[in-house]
């Protein structure tokens, strides 16, 4: 879904602005209309809108405000006297605005969820649905409790892709600045000693000289190709581009990625899925909101029929074998926890499986990427280094 802003008016007239949810335009505008509103203007992708809004300098903690929110949920306090603690505890200007708006909003009667839906990029995307879910079952408490609990072990399992990846990155940037500082500087000062010599240059060096004038003159497309990466990498977040769709059924078909993105998603999927259960959210509202957090669309294409089968009676574990991706195991799983009563339970163990695979396979990508990334910058470095040696030998021969 993408999101949409849009100037509104309400029952008693009063006219503000609202982010909404949606798989396109027209669908955002009849969300707006469900709610009571009265679309007035059509302001835009509400993307970049929360950008200049929120701005490149603003931060918010939603892990941090989460867990500050939820003990004082649990010890029975109002969710408005809650926000209104956490605006009096917080120092930074944006964090405390952004407490007191939804504390204001309460007063205007809105729901906390949809409150938090208006805010756009600052939440999860799973943040309001669950909270909607909470709301609608009347554990907000219990069910904002296993949403802490989600953030805290998400924000753990990034903190573990980044701190893994520094290494290599960083060879990867030395290795690239060492060839750069070799192949534009070293190699054009040891070709103008060699023509100044006179002596005859082999057909390895002319190559390498002819590499170091490619290098120097065409430098400027390594920031060109960074650049492209940047853009794809925005198109990849624009959930409803081709491009998108395509890089993700690409993605998927690769043996090595496949599983990494196959783990990443069920895992968020099956987390999700428990935290709801275990509030008491109905099992129908449950699948549909565990299904938008799958980021991958050609996963999530493969889960559309599964509310349907649902109503249909089937058992949850045989509506997701319908879908291709689903493993074998974790349908077995799921069979289980219906059998025992304690599908949330084997849901959870699900998720922590693969968690725990997703880690497996990346560390031993990296174990293997470590040493292949060394051993070819010191092939490049080394053959560079090499065939210079080769060209003053045959100078001195020549003298």
């Amino acid at each position: 879904m993408g999101l949409y802003r849009f100037r509104v008016s309400d029952p008693s007239g009063a006219v503000r602005e609202l982010l909404i949810e949606g798989d396109s335009q027209p669908d955002a505008t009849r969300r707006v209309q469900r709610r009571g509103l009265l679309p007035l203007a059509f302001l835009g992708e509400g993307a970049v809108a929360a950008a200049q809004q929120v701005g490149w300098r603003q931060r918010f903690d939603v892990v941090d405000f989460t867990d500050r929110l939820v003990p004082l949920l649990e010890a029975n306090i109002p969710l408005e006297r809650a926000l209104g603690i956490l605006g009096e505890s917080r120092d930074e200007g944006f964090s405390t605005q952004l407490v007191n708006d939804l504390r204001r909003g309460l007063h205007e009667g809105r729901r906390f969820s949809e409150l938090i839906r208006d805010r756009g990029r600052l939440f999860p995307r799973l943040y309001a649905s669950i909270v909607e879910a909470g709301e609608e079952a009347g554990a907000l408490p219990q069910v904002m409790a296993q949403l802490r609990l989600f953030l805290v072990e998400s924000r753990e399992l990034r903190s573990f892709l980044v701190s893994a990846s520094v290494y290599p990155l960083f060879i990867i940037v030395a290795g690239v600045v060492m060839l750069g500082v070799v192949l534009g500087v070293i190699v054009p000062r040891f070709a103008g000693v060699l023509e100044a010599s006179g002596g005859t240059v082999s057909t390895p060096t002319r190559l390498l000289i002819a590499l170091s004038g490619l290098a120097r003159g065409f430098w400027w497309l390594l920031p060109v190709v960074l650049l492209l990466a940047v853009v794809a990498v925005f198109f990849l977040r624009r959930e409803q581009s081709a491009f998108r769709g395509a890089v993700d059924r690409w993605l998927l078909a690769l043996p090595v990625t496949g599983r990494l993105v196959l783990a990443g998603n069920l895992a968020r999927f099956a987390r999700t899925m428990a935290i709801l259960m275990r509030a008491g959210v109905h099992l129908l509202d449950t699948v549909g909101i565990a299904s938008r957090v799958v980021q991958n669309q050609t996963l999530a294409r493969s889960l559309v029929g599964l509310s349907g089968e649902l109503r249909q009676g089937q058992r949850l574990s045989e509506a997701l074998s319908q879908s291709r991706y689903i493993p074998p195991v974790m349908l077995r799983m799921v069979a289980v926890g219906e059998e025992t009563g304690a599908v949330d339970t084997m849901l959870e163990r699900v998720a922590e499986r693969y968690e725990a695979e997703m880690k497996r396979q990346i560390k031993r990508l990296l174990s293997v990427f470590e040493p292949v990334v060394i051993i070819c910058l010191g092939l490049a470095v080394g053959s560079v280094v090499m065939l210079m040696f080769l060209a003053i030998m045959n100078m001195q021969s020549a003298l």
